[in-house]
Protein backbone atom coordinates (compact mmCIF):
# COMPACT_ATOMS: atom_id res chain seq x y z
CA UNK A 1 0.00 0.00 0.00
CA UNK A 2 1.59 3.36 -0.96
CA UNK A 3 1.05 6.24 1.24
CA UNK A 4 -1.96 8.10 -0.56
CA UNK A 5 -3.91 4.82 -0.23
CA UNK A 6 -2.86 4.45 3.23
CA UNK A 7 -4.25 8.30 3.64
CA UNK A 8 -7.35 7.89 2.46
CA UNK A 9 -7.98 4.36 3.53
CA UNK A 10 -7.99 5.48 6.82
CA UNK A 11 -9.10 9.13 6.51
CA UNK A 12 -5.75 11.14 7.95
CA UNK A 13 -6.03 14.14 5.71
CA UNK A 14 -6.11 15.49 1.91
CA UNK A 15 -3.66 14.55 -0.93
CA UNK A 16 -2.52 16.89 -3.27
CA UNK A 17 -0.87 15.97 -6.65
CA UNK A 18 -1.17 18.99 -8.89
CA UNK A 19 0.33 21.10 -6.68
CA UNK A 20 4.11 23.01 -6.61
CA UNK A 21 6.22 24.89 -4.49
CA UNK A 22 4.95 28.04 -5.78
CA UNK A 23 1.80 27.50 -4.25
CA UNK A 24 3.35 26.46 -1.01
CA UNK A 25 6.09 29.22 0.04
CA UNK A 26 5.88 33.24 0.13
CA UNK A 27 8.81 33.54 -2.53
CA UNK A 28 6.26 31.89 -5.10
CA UNK A 29 9.09 29.49 -6.19
CA UNK A 30 10.28 25.92 -7.07
CA UNK A 31 8.92 22.48 -8.59
CA UNK A 32 5.94 20.39 -9.01
CA UNK A 33 5.54 18.29 -5.72
CA UNK A 34 4.88 14.59 -6.19
CA UNK A 35 2.30 13.80 -3.18
CA UNK A 36 1.59 17.24 -1.11
CA UNK A 37 -0.50 16.14 2.55
CA UNK A 38 -2.61 17.68 4.63
CA UNK A 39 -3.16 16.47 8.24
CA UNK A 40 -6.56 16.48 9.36
CA UNK A 41 -5.45 16.52 12.91
CA UNK A 42 -2.21 15.77 15.23
CA UNK A 43 -3.60 11.63 15.76
CA UNK A 44 -3.85 11.61 11.75
CA UNK A 45 -0.61 13.29 11.25
CA UNK A 46 0.93 10.50 14.10
CA UNK A 47 -0.21 7.92 12.02
CA UNK A 48 1.08 9.35 8.46
CA UNK A 49 4.27 10.10 10.16
CA UNK A 50 4.49 6.63 11.57
CA UNK A 51 3.76 5.00 8.11
CA UNK A 52 6.46 7.67 6.50
CA UNK A 53 9.22 6.98 8.85
CA UNK A 54 8.50 2.94 8.61
CA UNK A 55 8.62 2.55 4.79
CA UNK A 56 11.69 4.94 4.61
CA UNK A 57 10.14 7.60 2.48
CA UNK A 58 10.98 11.10 2.24
CA UNK A 59 9.36 13.85 3.10
CA UNK A 60 9.82 17.31 3.96
CA UNK A 61 7.54 19.18 6.42
CA UNK A 62 6.21 23.05 5.77
CA UNK A 63 4.40 25.43 7.78
CA UNK A 64 3.30 29.01 6.01
CA UNK A 65 7.01 28.38 3.73
CA UNK A 66 7.75 31.87 4.40
CA UNK A 67 11.35 30.84 4.17
CA UNK A 68 11.74 28.12 2.24
CA UNK A 69 13.29 28.40 -1.20
CA UNK A 70 12.84 24.90 -3.15
CA UNK A 71 14.46 23.81 -6.26
CA UNK A 72 12.85 24.48 -9.62
CA UNK A 73 13.20 20.64 -10.00
CA UNK A 74 9.82 18.57 -9.39
CA UNK A 75 10.46 17.10 -5.60
CA UNK A 76 10.04 13.24 -5.90
CA UNK A 77 8.61 12.74 -1.96
CA UNK A 78 5.69 13.76 0.11
CA UNK A 79 5.77 17.85 1.80
CA UNK A 80 3.74 17.50 4.88
CA UNK A 81 1.90 20.97 4.94
CA UNK A 82 0.87 21.92 8.96
CA UNK A 83 -1.01 25.05 7.99
CA UNK A 84 -4.42 23.83 7.92
CA UNK A 85 -4.13 22.12 11.31
CA UNK A 86 -6.60 23.92 13.94
CA UNK A 87 -4.16 25.93 16.16
CA UNK A 88 -5.31 27.19 19.57
CA UNK A 89 -3.71 28.88 22.31
CA UNK A 90 -4.81 28.69 26.28
CA UNK A 91 -3.28 31.08 29.08
CA UNK A 92 -2.65 29.72 32.68
CA UNK A 93 -1.34 32.33 35.47
CA UNK A 94 2.34 33.21 33.81
CA UNK A 95 2.59 30.72 30.69
CA UNK A 96 0.35 29.66 27.62
CA UNK A 97 0.22 26.33 25.90
CA UNK A 98 0.24 27.21 22.00
CA UNK A 99 -0.76 25.19 19.10
CA UNK A 100 3.00 25.28 16.68
CA UNK A 101 0.48 25.45 13.81
CA UNK A 102 -0.62 29.25 15.38
CA UNK A 103 0.48 31.85 12.89
CA UNK A 104 3.60 33.68 14.80
CA UNK A 105 1.82 37.53 14.02
CA UNK A 106 -1.52 36.55 14.83
CA UNK A 107 -0.51 34.83 17.99
CA UNK A 108 1.72 37.97 18.70
CA UNK A 109 -1.74 39.84 18.20
CA UNK A 110 -3.91 38.20 19.86
CA UNK A 111 -1.58 37.89 22.77
CA UNK A 112 -1.77 41.97 22.47
CA UNK A 113 -5.38 42.68 22.58
CA UNK A 114 -5.37 41.03 25.99
CA UNK A 115 -2.33 42.81 27.43
CA UNK A 116 -0.10 39.86 27.25
CA UNK A 117 2.19 41.73 24.67
CA UNK A 118 5.96 40.06 25.32
CA UNK A 119 6.12 38.38 22.58
CA UNK A 120 5.53 41.87 20.45
CA UNK A 121 8.98 40.63 18.74
CA UNK A 122 6.98 38.14 17.06
CA UNK A 123 4.96 40.58 15.24
CA UNK A 124 6.97 41.12 12.25
CA UNK A 125 7.79 36.96 12.19
CA UNK A 126 5.77 35.64 9.44
CA UNK A 127 5.22 31.44 9.20
CA UNK A 128 3.56 29.21 12.58
CA UNK A 129 4.98 28.77 15.87
CA UNK A 130 6.54 25.92 14.99
CA UNK A 131 8.79 27.41 12.18
CA UNK A 132 9.86 30.16 14.69
CA UNK A 133 10.87 27.55 17.45
CA UNK A 134 12.52 25.69 14.70
CA UNK A 135 14.77 28.70 13.71
CA UNK A 136 15.01 30.50 17.16
CA UNK A 137 13.31 33.47 15.36
CA UNK A 138 12.93 37.04 16.58
CA UNK A 139 13.41 40.51 15.79
CA UNK A 140 14.48 43.82 18.47
CA UNK A 141 17.20 41.71 20.14
CA UNK A 142 14.78 39.08 21.22
CA UNK A 143 14.25 35.51 20.16
CA UNK A 144 11.49 33.29 20.87
CA UNK A 145 14.30 31.22 23.34
CA UNK A 146 13.82 34.42 25.51
CA UNK A 147 10.52 32.84 26.97
CA UNK A 148 10.08 29.53 25.70
CA UNK A 149 9.66 26.94 28.66
CA UNK A 150 8.80 24.28 26.48
CA UNK A 151 7.89 22.36 23.92
CA UNK A 152 6.28 18.83 22.47
CA UNK A 153 6.78 17.16 19.24
CA UNK A 154 6.71 14.18 16.95
CA UNK A 155 9.49 12.12 17.73
CA UNK A 156 10.77 9.53 14.47
CA UNK A 157 8.55 6.68 16.53
CA UNK A 158 5.44 8.65 16.19
CA UNK A 159 5.62 9.14 19.77
CA UNK A 160 5.04 12.57 21.05
CA UNK A 161 8.41 13.86 23.45
CA UNK A 162 8.70 16.68 25.73
CA UNK A 163 11.28 18.69 25.78
CA UNK A 164 12.72 21.50 28.14
CA UNK A 165 14.24 24.78 26.27
CA UNK A 166 17.73 24.21 27.40
CA UNK A 167 17.63 20.90 25.64
CA UNK A 168 16.84 22.43 22.45
CA UNK A 169 19.76 23.88 21.79
CA UNK A 170 18.44 27.33 20.56
CA UNK A 171 21.34 29.67 18.84
CA UNK A 172 21.02 32.33 16.68
CA UNK A 173 18.55 30.70 14.21
CA UNK A 174 19.30 27.54 15.13
CA UNK A 175 17.79 24.95 17.42
CA UNK A 176 18.41 21.02 17.63
CA UNK A 177 15.83 20.62 14.77
CA UNK A 178 18.18 21.59 12.56
CA UNK A 179 20.15 18.19 13.21
CA UNK A 180 17.44 15.57 14.20
CA UNK A 181 13.87 14.49 13.11
CA UNK A 182 10.62 15.64 14.46
CA UNK A 183 7.49 17.92 14.26
CA UNK A 184 6.86 20.19 16.67
CA UNK A 185 3.26 20.11 17.90
CA UNK A 186 3.14 22.56 20.97
CA UNK A 187 4.57 24.85 22.84
CA UNK A 188 4.78 26.14 26.28
CA UNK A 189 5.86 29.44 26.72
CA UNK A 190 6.04 32.40 29.55
CA UNK A 191 3.97 35.40 29.16
CA UNK A 192 3.18 38.55 31.29
CA UNK A 193 1.29 41.52 31.66
CA UNK A 194 2.33 44.30 28.87
CA UNK A 195 0.30 47.08 26.60
CA UNK A 196 2.88 47.04 23.90
CA UNK A 197 -0.66 47.13 21.32
CA UNK A 198 0.75 50.35 19.96
CA UNK A 199 4.13 49.02 19.91
CA UNK A 200 2.84 46.60 17.59
CA UNK A 201 1.47 49.09 14.89
CA UNK A 202 4.38 51.26 15.17
CA UNK A 203 6.58 48.52 14.29
CA UNK A 204 4.35 47.18 11.71
CA UNK A 205 4.58 50.64 10.09
CA UNK A 206 8.16 50.82 10.14
CA UNK A 207 8.28 47.63 8.25
CA UNK A 208 6.30 49.01 5.70
CA UNK A 209 8.11 51.95 5.06
CA UNK A 210 11.70 49.65 5.17
CA UNK A 211 10.64 46.18 4.01
CA UNK A 212 9.80 45.12 0.57
CA UNK A 213 6.10 43.94 1.68
CA UNK A 214 4.39 44.40 -1.18
CA UNK A 215 6.46 41.48 -3.10
CA UNK A 216 7.00 37.85 -2.71
CA UNK A 217 9.94 37.18 -0.43
CA UNK A 218 11.67 34.40 1.92
CA UNK A 219 12.50 37.46 4.54
CA UNK A 220 15.75 37.96 5.33
CA UNK A 221 17.98 36.34 3.10
CA UNK A 222 21.39 36.19 5.95
CA UNK A 223 21.93 35.71 9.42
CA UNK A 224 23.90 38.71 10.58
CA UNK A 225 27.78 38.87 10.89
CA UNK A 226 28.72 39.63 14.77
CA UNK A 227 30.14 42.99 13.63
CA UNK A 228 27.62 44.42 10.52
CA UNK A 229 24.19 43.94 9.94
CA UNK A 230 23.88 41.42 6.50
CA UNK A 231 22.25 44.72 4.65
CA UNK A 232 25.09 47.01 5.19
CA UNK A 233 27.11 44.21 3.57
CA UNK A 234 25.47 43.81 0.70
CA UNK A 235 24.76 47.24 0.26
CA UNK A 236 28.37 48.43 0.50
CA UNK A 237 28.84 46.06 -2.06
CA UNK A 238 26.64 48.22 -4.64
CA UNK A 239 24.03 45.29 -5.25
CA UNK A 240 21.04 47.19 -4.01
CA UNK A 241 18.39 46.64 -7.00
CA UNK A 242 20.37 44.42 -8.76
CA UNK A 243 18.73 41.75 -10.67
CA UNK A 244 18.53 37.92 -12.32
CA UNK A 245 16.08 37.61 -14.14
CA UNK A 246 12.62 38.00 -12.07
CA UNK A 247 15.00 37.72 -8.85
CA UNK A 248 15.97 40.92 -7.36
CA UNK A 249 17.69 42.65 -4.10
CA UNK A 250 15.06 44.26 -2.88
CA UNK A 251 16.11 48.91 -3.36
CA UNK A 252 13.91 48.87 -0.08
CA UNK A 253 15.98 46.01 2.31
CA UNK A 254 19.24 44.47 0.75
CA UNK A 255 18.87 41.55 3.14
CA UNK A 256 15.35 40.69 1.04
CA UNK A 257 15.51 38.82 -2.55
CA UNK A 258 12.27 39.22 -4.41
CA UNK A 259 10.18 37.97 -6.63
CA UNK A 260 9.28 40.47 -9.12
CA UNK A 261 6.77 37.96 -11.26
CA UNK A 262 7.87 34.90 -12.37
CA UNK A 263 10.90 34.18 -10.78
CA UNK A 264 13.13 30.49 -10.91
CA UNK A 265 14.58 29.36 -7.90
CA UNK A 266 17.60 29.00 -10.01
CA UNK A 267 17.83 33.16 -10.61
CA UNK A 268 17.65 33.94 -6.60
CA UNK A 269 20.29 30.77 -5.71
CA UNK A 270 22.84 32.65 -8.27
CA UNK A 271 22.57 36.11 -6.65
CA UNK A 272 22.34 34.27 -3.54
CA UNK A 273 25.87 32.72 -4.35
CA UNK A 274 27.10 36.39 -5.77
CA UNK A 275 26.23 38.24 -2.72
CA UNK A 276 28.14 35.32 -0.87
CA UNK A 277 31.33 35.40 -3.06
CA UNK A 278 31.43 39.38 -3.14
CA UNK A 279 31.16 39.44 0.61
CA UNK A 280 34.15 36.67 0.96
CA UNK A 281 36.51 38.09 -1.81
CA UNK A 282 35.87 41.23 -0.64
CA UNK A 283 36.06 41.46 3.14
CA UNK A 284 36.44 38.20 3.51
CA UNK A 285 32.75 38.06 5.41
CA UNK A 286 31.24 34.48 4.68
CA UNK A 287 27.55 35.57 5.01
CA UNK A 288 25.00 32.75 6.04
CA UNK A 289 21.66 31.63 4.77
CA UNK A 290 19.06 31.83 7.40
CA UNK A 291 16.64 30.52 4.64
CA UNK A 292 15.87 26.57 4.15
CA UNK A 293 17.03 25.64 0.76
CA UNK A 294 15.56 22.70 -0.50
Amino acid sequence: MDFTQYVYKNDLGQINIDKSFKDLTTIGCGGKIQTLYYPKNIDCLIRAYKFIKKNNLKYFIIGNGSNILASDLDYKGIVICLKKLPYFYKHKDDYIIVSAFYPTIKLANDLADLGLGDLSYLGGVPGLLGGAIFNNAGAYNKTISDDLISIKYIDTSGSIKNITVDKLNLNYRSSVFHYIEGIIIEAKIRVKKVQTKDLLILRKNKRQETQPLEYKSMGSVFKNDNLIPSWKIIDSLNLRGFRIGDAQISTKHTNFIINLGHAKSSEIINLINLIQTRSRLEYGIELIPEITIL
